[in-house]
């Protein structure tokens, strides 16, 4: 899981969120910033086009081709998503495990439980 970090050095500014990528169960990328979870729209040379992932909301965040944070609508229509954000992660890391491990799938679940 890949994270990228943009900060702003002038304090008038409000700071940029922190944003990190998982994989949707297709195994489509995915952004989180500020506990919501953004699908990407649409790529171009230069830029790529997050949409919220709740149909219903207007939220919009544009990165660079590297993930770097550009242009930010972070005005949300619904709560944040973080009770989802951290079944996707958890569902991930076991993913993660199991492809790279030999351990049963029970267990590796049973120790991923347990260090929650």
């Amino acid at each position: 899981m890949a994270a990228a970090v943009a900060s702003s050095e002038d304090e008038t500014q409000p700071k940029s969120p922190t944003i990190s990528f998982i994989n949707s169960q297709k195994g489509k990328q995915l952004l989180i910033a500020n506990e919501y979870i953004f699908k990407l729209n649409k790529t171009t040379t230069t830029t790529k086009y997050w949409k919220c992932v709740v149909n219903s909301c207007s939220a919009k965040i544009h990165t660079d081709v590297n993930g770097h944070l550009g242009k930010i609508n972070d005005e949300h229509s619904h709560p944040s998503e973080k009770e989802t954000i951290e079944v996707r992660e958890f569902r991930e890391k076991v993913k993660q495990r199991a492809v790279n491990e030999t351990t049963p799938i029970p267990r590796i679940y049973d120790e991923e439980c347990a260090i929650i």
